[in-house]
């Protein structure tokens, strides 16, 4: 199994509970991070901190990338694995996919690149290579079937996960918050790139919205525990340690209860979407990453809410827009607009049945247990005919 970014390590977790569940005896190795060892990998090389995004930006992880590599390459012929899962991570598994190809290693895709919303020349590529692609969006199907890819569509694992429990209140004084006071969320993102664009400003906006609201209370999810200095260090230097909270547990839970949640574009805001709770979505990248990206991207929203939609419901401050003043501003608007609010929270009703129905991980592992004894059974065969040929 491999991912290289956060989000795809704890997509990657979920699969390997549940493979481990379906079939305790199969032995589940690769890259990823904490999460998937947790989940029961034996991960033999770390990755979860490589996740970056866009041109200019990867320069930074070039060396990282390549030793990654080197050491995945010798994995790959020492222990010839059976079948491989690539999770997410797209720029990264781009180069694991060729390194398990020139090996003849079937892989499956979990999460493969998303198509359907910018440079679908990458889809005949990853169709080609790929003995079977399971995509988060039904959107993405066809588009991979074109290319020649053996595809199945198992629903967004996310229905299975954003679960919060019932009992908020108690929940909310076991994480040191609480319960009677109007909350916000801080989702600066789980890139290190992401928490040196978006954090600063996420935090600076937060302190001037206290200064308005006394009373408001903040919290800010971790996203992996590599990330816990730098965030500590950007809310010590915004001077909001006594007000923002880090959550590391009961996540949804706690998410589930803000009033509103200043986020980076991405899985999050797609998790905000099913706990019904108004955002406000920022992001902002080079200059010359995102005006390649305005030539390839085939959609003129960012955030996957409005992209399901095909509205403007939440509010996207993108680039020049992503500023502080504007941040609050937005914020604001939902916060002490309750009309607004349940305008939002009423038109993200609507995504749950866009993503089909739960069960969509054990599906997909389901799948993946299939194919990997077919491999097994198949090269078996194989090496019996060898055997037995005079």
């Amino acid at each position: 199994m491999c991912s290289g970014e956060v989000s795809g390590d704890r997509q990657a977790a979920h699969l390997a509970r549940t493979l481990l569940l379906l079939n305790s005896s199969i032995r589940l190795y690769g890259c990823g991070g904490t999460q998937m060892e947790s989940a029961g990998v034996d991960i033999k090389i770390k990755t979860a901190h490589l996740g970056y995004v866009g041109f200019q930006e990867s320069f930074r992880f070039t060396r990282p990338l390549k030793n990654a590599l080197d050491q995945i390459a010798k994995m790959i012929q020492e222990e010839r694995p059976d079948m491989a899962v690539l999770i997410d991570s797209e720029h990264f598994n781009r180069s694991v996919a060729k390194l398990l190809t020139r090996h003849q290693i079937p892989f499956i895709y979990y999460f493969p690149p998303q198509v359907w919303l910018w440079g679908k020349w990458r889809a005949r590529s990853v169709a080609k290579q790929s003995r079977m692609i399971i995509p988060a969006f039904s959107e993405e199907v066809d588009i991979y079937r074109a290319k020649g890819g053996r595809v199945q569509w198992c629903g967004h694992p996310l229905l299975d996960l954003v679960k919060p429990e019932k009992d908020h209140a108690r929940i909310f004084v076991e994480s040191g918050l609480n319960p009677t006071l109007q909350t916000i969320g801080i989702l600066p993102g789980s890139r290190y790139q992401e928490l040196e664009e978006l954090g600063p400003s996420m935090l600076a906006a937060a302190r001037q919205i206290k200064e308005r609201h006394p009373k408001v209370q903040f919290i800010l999810p971790l996203a992996a525990p590599h990330l816990l200095p730098a965030l500590q260090r950007q809310i010590g230097e915004a001077l909001m340690t006594e007000h923002v909270k880090i959550i590391t547990s009961h996540v949804y839970t706690c998410l589930s209860r803000c009033d509103v949640v200043m986020l980076s574009s991405g899985t999050a805001t797609l998790e905000a979407a099913l706990l019904g709770v108004p955002m406000v979505v920022g992001y902002r990248v080079t200059p010359l990453t995102y005006l390649v990206a305005r030539q390839i991207v085939s959609t003129k929203y960012v955030a996957m809410p409005n992209i399901l939609l095909s509205e403007r419901v939440i509010p996207e401050l993108i680039q020049k827009d992503f500023s502080v003043k504007r941040l609050v501003a937005e914020t604001l608007d939902i916060f002490e607009n309750k009309s607004r609010a349940q305008m939002i929270r009423n038109r993200l009703r609507q995504i749950p049945s866009m993503l089909g129905t739960e069960g969509a991980i054990a599906r997909a592992a389901t799948l993946i247990l299939n194919e990997a004894s077919s491999t097994v059974a198949l090269t078996c065969a194989h090496q019996g005919a060898q055997h037995a040929s005079p």
